[in-house]
């Protein structure tokens, strides 16, 4: 018996390794191996600029979804994926979340017999602020006894944008409510908000922001003084106004233990206080 000529074995053997090599090759070019751009910041800028930007960089800029925010630019890239710095492979698309040039408009809720607490918690999840606590005679003390907007009530379920702010009128009580003045020392102005609002009272006049010259400032700022004075033993009528100083300069400004504790801001009027 006569053995096949060892070409006809090397051949195939030759051919089948030239056909692997080729396609090892051609999955090497498919896939861009080694071959990665990085991506770049793009917070802050327009998607015009964001797209030219990637498409010198071969990669891709999609919006998928958009927020609303009135201290940032309108049309400005607030977020993106993958974050800036991540190498990824050429085509790749990048996702962008955009500042909405409005905010969204949601129905505005049914805050009239709410309590005070209910009608901020809602109005915080909603994505509406509160402008003024305005108080009027009524047995329900902090009860929500109207809703206004711009000064008018505005009815449940009208359209209203997202970020507005409203005003919730609120039952005095009978005999003269009145509440102690809170220590606001330490404090942010976002927290004096918070704390105000807990205690039946309005922001009144930001006097003063020492040292503040950025937003950046004035957001870090803390309370340095406040008029009327904090003071346990004065009080003053429900919806009162708190006039405040800030101050860039931190060092030393620190609130008091429990500041965002609501039941510190609780009433428990005694008969005598009633009577002064």
């Amino acid at each position: 018996m006569r053995s096949r000529p060892v070409q006809y074995f090397v051949l195939p053997l030759l051919l089948a390794l030239a056909l692997l090599f080729a396609g090892w090759l051609w999955l090497r070019s498919y896939t861009k191996h080694n071959v990665a751009m990085r991506v770049p910041d793009l917070k802050g800028m327009t998607f015009s600029e964001a797209e030219s930007m990637l498409e010198g960089r071969e990669l891709r800029a999609l919006v998928i979804d958009s927020v609303y925010s009135d201290e940032l630019p309108k049309g400005s890239i607030v977020e993106q994926d993958p974050a800036a710095g991540i190498d990824v492979k050429p085509g790749r698309k990048i996702y962008l979340v955009l500042n909405a040039s409005q905010p969204k408009m949601i129905d505005m809720p049914r805050l009239v017999d709410l309590s005070k607490r209910q009608a901020i918690s809602v109005l915080e999840i909603i994505g509406l602020k509160v402008q003024e606590l305005q108080y009027r005679p009524d047995p329900c003390v902090d009860c929500v006894i109207a809703q206004l907007y711009k000064g008018t009530p505005i009815a449940p379920e009208q359209r209203i944008r997202r970020g507005e702010s409203i005003t919730l009128v609120l039952g005095s009580g009978d005999r003269g409510e009145r509440v102690p003045v809170p220590d606001l020392g330490g404090l942010t102005h976002a927290e004096v908000q918070m704390v105000l609002n807990m205690a039946s009272l309005n922001l009144g006049v930001l006097v003063e922001c020492e040292g503040c010259n950025t937003a950046a400032d004035s957001t870090l700022a803390r309370v340095r003084r406040q008029s009327p004075p904090a003071n346990a033993n004065d009080r003053i009528a429900l919806g009162s106004t708190i006039d405040i100083w800030l101050s860039a300069d931190t060092a030393g400004l620190k609130p008091n233990d429990g500041w965002n504790d609501p039941a510190r801001y609780t009433r428990n009027d005694t008969v005598e206080d009633v009577l002064e």
